[in-house]
Formats: C-alpha cells, sequence, structure tokens
C-alpha cells in the first residue's frame, strides 16, 4: 500500500513563495510599456499566463481555484471577452473529458476492465516495470489502428487505472501512478508524432512544405524519418521516469494486510480464475467498447458507410451516453466517478491557452524569439539545432497544433530560403515536433484526460515533460548527422 508522501522543505517553500511571486509577475507584465506589435489584450493575457503558471507549478493555491482566478482575470483585464472565457466549459474538449470517465466509470462497474487488467498484468505486468512497458507497447501500437490522441486516451485511461487499483496505487501520492498516467500521456502524443496521418497539423505541414518549398512528404517518407525517433523518446522516456520517480512497489501487493508480496504472478493468475466466466454486464461493455472503436477506427471512411460524418465527440458523448442508458447500460448517475475539481481547472487552464492564441500574445513571443537572432547567417546544423529546439518548445506559449503549424512551418521555411539551405531539412524535422505538447496539462486533450486523475501535478508534468523532450532534441540532433542524411531529409 502506497505511503503519504511528506513535502520536501522546497516544495513547501515553492508553495509559500508561489502567490506573492505571482502577484508580482503579474503586475510587471501588465504595468509595463505595451511592446510594437502586441495589442494591449495580448499583454493582458501575457500577465495572467505567466502569473497563472507560477500558482500551477506552486500549488500554492488549489489548482481549480487558480483556474477560477485565471478566468476572472481575463476578464477584468480584457484579456478576453466574458462570453468566450465562460463559454470554454462548453468546448468539446470538456465534453470529451467528461465522457472518457463516464466511460471509465462504465467499464468499472461491468467488471470488463478489471478483467482486463487482471489478464494483462499476470500475462506481462505481474511486476510494475513490466506493467509500464506493457502499458507503453500497447498505447504505441494503438497509433496504427487509432490514429486520434484524444481516442487512445479514452481508451488507454480505465485500464491504466484498473491496473494502478491492482497495484494499489494511490492518486497524489504513488510514483507509480505518476509514471503510468504521465508516461500514458507523453507516449500517446510522442507516438502520434511517428506517423502523418496520426493528427491533421502534420498533414498541414506536409502540404505546406510541399505548396511552399515543393518538397513532396510522402506518408513513407514521414514514418521512416519520424517514427524510430518517436520509439527512441518512447524508451528514453521509460528511462527517466525510472529516475525521476522509483516505483513503491515491484510487483502488486498479495497476501493481505501483513503487506507480503509472495509470488506476484500466481496471486494474479488465480485473482483472474476467481472471476469466473463472463458475465452479461461484461458483455454489454465490450460491444459498447468495441463499437466506439470502431467508430473511431473507420473515422475517414463514414461517408461511404453511411452517408454522414459522425465526429469523435460525437462518438465519445454516444458511447458514454450507452453506458448509461437503462436496459441497454450498466451504471447510474451514482457510479460517475468525475473530479469536479481537476474539471474547473482544465476550465480555466484551457481559456488562459486560448485566450494567449487569439489575442496575439503567443505569435509575438515567438516571432520575438525568432527574430532575436540573425539565424541565417549561422551553419546550417546552428541553425537546424535552434529552428527544432523553437519549434519543439513554442508548445508552452501555443495551445493550438494548427496555429503552431500555420506560423512556424511558413516562416522556417522562409528561413532556410534566406540563409541558402535546402527548406525540407529544417521544415520537416520541425514539423516532427508539432504533436510535442506533453508539459502542461492545458495543451492538449490527452494532457486535460490523464492530468484530471489526480496521479500527478503540474509540476510533476512539467519537469518529466520537460526532461523528455530535451532528450528527443538531442536525438534530433544526432539524427541529423546520421539518420536524416542517410534517408535524404538532410
Amino acid at each position: 500500500m502506497s505511503v503519504k508522501k511528506e513535502k520536501t522543505l522546497s516544495d513547501k517553500w515553492l508553495q509559500v513563495a508561489g502567490l506573492p511571486l505571482a502577484l508580482i509577475i503579474f503586475m510587471i507584465v501588465f504595468t509595463m510599456p505595451t511592446p510594437a506589435g502586441l495589442l494591449l489584450q495580448g499583454k493582458a493575457a501575457m500577465a495572467v499566463f505567466f502569473s497563472v503558471f507560477v500558482l500551477w507549478v506552486s500549488q500554492s493555491i488549489p489548482p481549480f481555484l487558480s483556474s477560477l482566478v485565471a478566468i476572472i482575470l481575463l476578464v477584468l483585464t480584457g484579456a478576453w471577452g466574458e462570453k468566450s472565457a465562460l463559454g470554454v466549459f462548453g468546448l468539446d474538449v470538456l465534453w470529451v473529458m467528461l465522457m472518457a470517465f463516464f466511460i471509465t466509470s462504465g467499464m468499472q462497474k461491468s467488471g470488463f476492465a478489471k478483467r482486463l487488467a487482471l489478464w494483462m498484468t499476470s500475462r506481462f505486468g505481474h511486476t510494475a516495470r513490466g506493467a509500464l512497458l506493457t502499458l507503453a507497447v500497447t498505447n504505441l501500437l494503438l497509433a496504427f489502428v487509432v490514429p486520434s490522441t484524444t481516442a487512445r486516451a479514452t481508451l488507454m485511461l480505465p485500464i491504466s487505472m484498473l491496473i494502478l487499483q491492482v497495484y494499489h496505487a494511490v492518486p497524489g501520492e504513488s510514483n507509480l501512478g505518476r509514471k503510468v498516467m504521465l508516461q500514458q500521456l507523453q507516449i500517446n502524443n510522442i507516438s502520434t508524432g511517428g506517423i502523418l496521418t496520426a493528427t491533421s497539423p502534420q498533414i498541414m505541414a506536409a502540404g505546406l512544405i510541399k505548396d511552399l518549398a515543393g518538397a513532396e512528404v510522402t506518408w513513407l517518407k514521414w514514418f521512416a524519418g519520424a517514427f524510430p525517433i518517436a520509439v527512441l523518446t518512447v524508451l528514453f522516456s521509460l528511462f527517466i521516469g525510472g529516475l525521476l520517480y522509483k516505483n513503491e512497489v515491484d510487483a502488486p501487493p498479495v497476501g493481505g494486510e501483513d503487506g507480503q508480496t509472495g509470488d506476484a504472478k500466481t496471486s494474479l493468475r488465480e485473482q483472474y480464475l476467481a472471476l469466473g466466466k463472463i458475465t452479461p454486464n461484461e458483455i454489454k461493455a465490450i460491444v459498447i467498447f468495441f463499437l466506439t472503436v470502431f467508430f473511431w477506427v473507420t473515422d475517414g471512411f463514414h461517408f461511404d458507410l453511411f452517408g454522414f460524418q459522425i465526429s469523435l465527440v460525437i462518438v465519445t458523448l454516444i458511447s458514454g451516453a450507452l453506458f448509461f442508458m437503462p436496459y441497454i447500460g450498466i451504471a447510474t448517475w451514482q457510479d460517475a466517478k468525475v473530479p469536479w475539481d481537476l474539471l474547473v481547472f482544465s476550465v480555466g487552464a484551457y481559456a488562459v491557452g486560448l485566450a494567449l492564441d487569439e489575442s496575439g500574445g503567443a505569435s509575438f513571443m515567438l516571432k520575438a524569439v525568432f527574430g532575436s537572432v540573425d539565424l541565417a547567417t549561422l551553419g546550417f546544423f546552428k541553425l537546424y539545432a535552434i529552428v527544432t529546439c523553437i519549434a519543439m518548445f513554442s508548445h508552452l506559449v501555443f495551445t493550438s497544433k494548427t496555429v503552431r503549424t500555420v506560423i512556424l512551418i511558413p516562416t522556417i521555411i522562409g528561413i532556410a530560403k534566406t540563409a541558402g539551405v535546402n527548406p525540407l531539412a529544417l521544415a520537416l524535422p520541425a514539423a516532427f515536433t508539432i504533436a510535442d505538447v506533453i508539459t502542461l496539462p492545458p495543451q492538449s486533450k490527452p494532457s486535460l484526460i490523464f492530468y484530471s486523475t489526480g496521479y500527478f501535478s503540474v509540476l510533476n508534468q512539467f519537469v518529466y515533460g520537460m526532461a523528455v523532450l530535451f532528450g528527443k532534441w538531442l536525438l534530433m540532433l544526432l539524427a541529423s548527422l546520421t539518420w536524416f542524411k542517410y534517408i535524404g531529409i538532410c
């Protein structure tokens, strides 16, 4: 059983200093002279973003409260309109999050999720390391059949949570729980970067490279360049996770309250067999689950099959509703385990990110970074290193992958032409980083979904995510000297 973790001295100081530091940062940014090219709304959005970021990391006040403060400040400072700020609660990402927990609750109530989790852990995950590796490989392989990161997160969430229950992992206290949830969101996004068709901004990037640089980016060319990097980054993520968070248990606790572990594999096998034959409720859950997967996988063929398109969000709503439907479903409202405080946090966090995008604050910061160095005068390797670094970490201020793509790719192609460099050698590796949105909860739907489980904090995600992305950046630097040259990218 997990033991409650005591806060370190640095954590306590960070919590005490967070609130006054956030206030100081807000006042400095909000009262500074508005730079040329930046609107007052953009400056206000930047002030809210930087100050609330400090609150998220320091946890001086509860995350849900910092998000409420953020929404209030966005409106009062004029950074964003009241209707827009409050309207975030109606965005599709929040509905997908809500339905993810409805589906998880239904899967748990049916017993199928427990059966699946026990089968996976008894076969492959009878050690903590084996469980982490099994989940990682499963998520990576799912990227080929379920291209949507949100859909994969919704699929992996109930399995991950049930496996953690087998290990008695307590949200907010268990290092194993932190690693499972953080690695799932990281692998979800990182594996997406390895497959061109896994997210529409990557397809858009390939189109921009063709139109602006005259270079054709085929599915195979993208896969040959990006997927090996994705696999190596996943392995690096597993390695870094082991350094940052030591497992509190090596195997699922068995043998009762005495804490003796015994033969974990045998015990898990016995628990799995004790479930007996599959029940009618489990059959219902399986049918709903695979119907959901079917509609997600066939997303590009709905018009051919049905004559109309069913969006991912609507499919998720249908799935959540079916689990709670009388006679058809399994669960009741009392079974719905929804972390409302974390949902409120997600609303505020997403609002801040959108306000930063729409007010022009994010694009101003990115242009300021690009304009601070005369990139065109540098040699290729230095230019490549700076461009890929900026592309990879620009997600810290952009919540939208589409916006990043539209701004970054044409800018990078222009820099390459000015420097006399093959545009493909800079633009394509930069495009490989579009899906690398793993450092803050509001940056992607999977991040919000996994954060809402309560297993990790904003600081946990930020430190782990930055370390993994730094590792990926180093891998891409090495690839520019080796693999990318061999396959004709650089």
